[in-house]
């Protein structure tokens, strides 16, 4: 039998930044179609490539089909974001960092600040040479007091939106005790739901402060289960310990995978800073990818 060939495909490349994994798929002219079955093909740890979300980065004008220039800033880049079960998601802060490394380890960008499109709106990007990059992000805001129940124990809560919903539980308990392995029960009062398990929209997560300052996280997403925190989950949690405790400035959230900071002053977009690397590159089978 003669030896599989790869039918050459997509480019992609495989990058980390603040605790989660991105696949990013350079296509300039956006000739690359992505069903959501093929962004949970490859995002799959076990048949595919793995990664927590997928990057779709075109150029500006081939998503708009207008010019990349915009008052004084130049949009060249728009990148599109799935998470791994194929859901478009409308802003991952720290797989900007990654598009952003991308951008200038290729030349295609210079280190230092430049805007990148998503569906949230242009966002601001600090990438440095050494591989720090600062996203800007939404700035939280404050809806007001709720709870979570979890493991017969009920904890109360912040409400924010940052775009999307989040619901922030400061506990007492070690995040490592509490068993996410089913749905916790939320007052959604606040998100104009009224009581009830957690709709598709609202992210809850529980977070530890340790004896620095710094935050750990746990994070449910309704439908999906457990997660690792993101860019979103950190700010929420940043902003949720801040307003808990009258402190404004950086908050260092630590995951998994390394820590990020989250900066917030009042009225100002949420500054989200980690590292961002690139640790593979390749190209995709092109007859894998058109059955997935």
């Amino acid at each position: 039998m003669p030896p599989h060939r790869v039918e050459p495909g997509p480019r992609y490349l495989k990058g980390y930044c603040g605790g989660n994994g991105f696949l990013l798929l350079p296509d300039p002219e956006r000739s690359v179609t992505l069903s959501e079955d093929a962004v949970r093909g490859l995002c799959d740890p076990h048949t595919g490539l793995g990664g927590d979300a997928l990057l779709h980065l075109v150029r500006h004008d081939r998503r708009t089909g207008r010019p990349a220039t915009g008052g004084r800033r130049r949009v060249e880049w728009f990148t599109d974001c799935h998470a791994a079960d194929g859901y478009p998601l409308p802003l991952w802060g720290p797989g900007l960092g990654v598009v952003a490394r991308y951008l200038t380890v290729s030349g295609l960008a210079r280190p230092g600040q430049m805007w990148i499109g998503t569906h949230t709106g242009d966002r601001r990007v600090l990438a440095r040479e050494d591989g720090n990059v600062t996203t800007e992000m939404p700035a939280p805001r404050i809806l007001g007091g709720s709870w979570a129940a979890l493991d017969g124990r009920t904890h109360p809560g912040v409400a924010l939106s940052l775009g999307p919903s989040h619901l922030v539980c400061v506990v007492d308990v070690p995040l490592a005790c509490l068993d996410l392995g089913s749905a916790p029960e939320a007052d959604l009062t606040v998100f104009a739901g009224g009581p009830g398990p957690l709709t598709p929209d609202v992210t809850v997560s529980f977070a530890n402060v340790l004896t620095d300052g710094s935050v750990r996280l746990r994070v449910h997403r309704p439908g999906i289960g457990e997660t690792r925190p993101c860019g979103t989950t950190a700010c929420a949690a940043a902003a949720a310990v801040q307003h808990l405790t009258g402190r404004r400035g950086t908050t260092v959230v630590r995951t998994p995978r390394g820590p990020v900071s989250v900066t917030l002053a009042a009225g100002a977009p949420a500054l989200l800073a980690g590292t961002a690397i690139l640790v593979a590159e390749g190209v995709l089978d092109a007859r894998w990818l058109a059955a997935l």
